[in-house]
């Protein structure tokens, strides 16, 4: 995955319109996941990426939340 991630690197930023880009990484992740013929291992592997778009979104929807309440 090539997506910028403000973890990994100091210039990436994320604004409200990259938030369906890493939901649906999310979700697409966690089709691969729950699928019975997917390897443990490769499950395991996908956890971690799952998690960061899921804490992408949180990130995104927070700040969100903060420019809302400061208007």
């Amino acid at each position: 995955m090539g997506m910028c991630d403000s973890a990994r690197c100091p210039q990436a930023t994320h604004h409200p319109c990259h938030r369906p880009v890493w939901a649906g990484q999310a979700t697409a992740i966690d089709v691969f996941i729950q699928s019975p013929p997917v390897a443990k291992g490769e499950k395991s592997r996908l956890t971690p990426e799952r998690d960061r778009a899921l804490r992408v979104v949180a990130e995104i929807d927070a700040a969100q939340t903060v420019s809302i309440g400061a208007d």
